[in-house]
């Protein structure tokens, strides 16, 4: 009978430990993660924050497909070619579509570092985290627990903004590989100013101080990144000898003044456009003629610095975007939509200046200014930011380590221990 309860007693024991006193790596960062979520869970604010996300995306949502709606009324009423028509349609349905996908990914770099941010700092001021530094928990599971737990709350907003983007995916006819792309990649990013706000957090020994900073270094990547990309095109030039362009539809004069004047605006209107339509070749985006003395110009040479713009959320999303010009499966010409223009800006950057050179040295080359922008000749970009956002992430991560590894020779003035 006391064999029976004896071992009854001993099955029931809770898991022990790895030799050595420390858990086990899964073992550790799910125990971490659980006990964040369910902080998260407890707290009424987190809903709320997700139901106010999830209703502002929303009327964005909807106010965008009201926008389409009366372009579609407009072209309904123009009268278009059944092929102009499709093509517009797409053009208006992928705009739809990638300007809910950046709006959702703004607002979520505007809240996950808030959430990222508090993750250590905040137990550092509520005293507990020298409590869980004392268990054996080691201190790189700590912070990937941590991270973790802030990289699926982030994710959750994704989630609130899901059916949205549905909508808009289905509304505006998106390609089913084009919205697995966009949210997957969102979800790196999360990652990313997930790591980096808790690795700030570690750092930190004040939780408005770690907020602070986090948000200035996804700001140096978003809008920072662009200010010394258009510095850097200052002092990064190269000469050309040319001359000036001159076009046909800037020495065409159809009517004269006298002409104009006795029609009335709708009648002008109409009769330029009769014009252009008799007169094709003067508005085709290509220059006639080279007019002026060659002299030596400087342009800017983007090829040495457009590789700061590759570590931008915005243009890691945009150019790991499948491209959606050229012809579709129905024969109509599908134009690029805001995202893969962007990636077109970003791409243009590795190219060189001189082949957008028209009159280069007084010679006409025929280039075409009106064409349809493409990625053709250049190499995706968006490696090589997640590449340096990891390499950021990882620094910080390993400054954070040092900073929260025990036992700590230093401590910072006013640092609470417990």
């Amino acid at each position: 009978m006391s064999t029976a309860v004896a071992t009854s007693i001993h099955d029931r024991r809770p898991p022990q430990p790895q030799p050595g006193g420390r858990l086990g790596a899964a073992q550790a960062v799910a125990t971490v993660v659980g006990m964040e979520l369910r902080q998260r869970l407890r707290s009424r604010g987190w809903y709320v924050l997700l139901g106010v996300f999830f209703v502002v995306v929303g009327a964005v949502t909807l106010g965008a497909l009201g926008l389409r709606g009366l372009g579609v009324a407009e072209m309904e009423a123009s009268g278009l070619e059944p092929e102009l028509a499709e093509q517009q349609m797409r053009a208006l349905g992928r705009t739809l579509f990638d300007g809910v996908l950046l709006f959702v990914l703004t607002l979520s770099l505007l809240v996950s570092p808030a959430l990222a941010a508090n993750a250590i700092s905040g137990d550092r001021a509520g005293g507990t985290l020298a409590i869980t530094q004392v268990t054996l928990l080691r201190t790189g599971h700590l912070m990937a627990g941590k991270w973790l737990a802030a990289w699926i709350a982030s994710a959750a907003f994704l989630a609130a903004a899901l059916p949205w983007l549905a909508v808009a995916a289905v509304v505006g006819r998106v390609s089913p590989w084009a919205v697995l792309v966009g949210l997957v990649m969102i979800l790196v990013e999360f990652g990313m100013i997930a790591g980096i706000g808790v690795a700030v957090s570690a750092i930190a020994g004040r939780t408005l101080f770690a907020v602070v900073v986090t948000y200035l270094i996804v700001a140096a990547l978003t809008i920072g990144t662009l200010v010394a990309f258009g510095l850097s095109l200052q002092f990064l030039q190269t000469e050309v000898r040319a001359n000036d362009a001159e076009y046909g539809s800037m020495t065409a004069e159809p009517f004269t003044e006298a002409e104009l004047e006795k029609m009335t605006p709708e009648e002008a209107e109409q009769a330029w456009a009769e014009w252009e339509a008799a007169h094709p070749e003067l508005y085709d985006g290509i220059a006639d003629r080279c007019v002026g003395p060659v002299t030596t110009r400087t342009i800017p040479d983007p090829r040495r610095s457009g590789w700061l713009l590759a570590a931008n959320p915005y243009a890691v999303l945009a150019d790991a975007s499948p491209w959606e010009g050229g012809l579709v499966e129905d024969g109509t010409r599908a134009e690029p939509g805001p995202l893969n223009l962007l990636s077109v800006g970003l791409r243009w950057t590795q190219r060189d200046p001189v082949r957008d050179v028209e009159c280069l040295d007084g010679e006409l080359r025929g280039l075409d200014s009106t064409g349809v922008p493409d990625r053709q000749g250049t190499w995706p970009v968006w490696p090589l930011g997640l590449a340096m956002q990891g390499v950021l992430v990882a620094g910080l991560g390993w400054w954070g380590h040092r900073r929260l590894d025990t036992p700590a020779g230093r401590l910072p003035a006013g640092t609470r221990v417990a």
